[in-house]
Parts: structure tokens; sequence; C-alpha cells
């Protein structure tokens, strides 16, 4: 089995997936609801339409707080991974 004694690239590894996570989060959630918002559809959310770009930027911000959610997960998993590998 491939060991890493030095937990540094876990650690690196960790913050970019955080960073890229995020944005990729961000850029699934602008780029739909604003090529949405450019057809002339207004954006439902739970049953409440929000018209104009105040929708796009929710949802762009909903999608970001997911991706970096996600990416948080992986990078305490993976900070767990650098703390096991340096003992």
């Amino acid at each position: 089995m491939v060991t890493i004694k030095d937990s540094r690239p876990w650690i690196n590894l960790s913050w970019a997936i955080l960073k890229w996570s995020t944005l990729i989060g961000l850029g699934l959630g602008f780029v739909p609801s604003a090529l949405s918002l450019v057809s002339g559809n207004t954006i439902s959310i739970n049953g409440t339409a929000i018209g104009g770009w105040l929708g796009v930027w929710i949802v762009t911000f909903a999608c970001g707080l997911g991706g970096f959610l996600f990416g948080a997960i992986w990078a305490l998993v993976l900070r767990a991974i650098a703390i096991a590998s340096g003992r």
C-alpha cells in the first residue's frame, strides 16, 4: 500500500478540492439561472416566483453554498487522512 509520510500533500489537496468544488457550484448555479433569465423565465423557489437578477444570484449563492459544503466534507476527510499518515 502506498503511503505518504508527510501530511502536506493531503492538506494541499483538501484546499484544492474545497476551492474547486465551491467554484463549480457557483458556476452550476449561475449559468443555468442566467440562461433561464435570458430566455424570459422566472425562477421559482418553493412556489415563490423570483424574477430578474435577484433570482439568479439567489440560485448562484445556494449552489455555491452546496459546493462549499461538499468540498468542506471532503476537506475534512482528507485532513483525517493527513493526520493518520503523519503517525
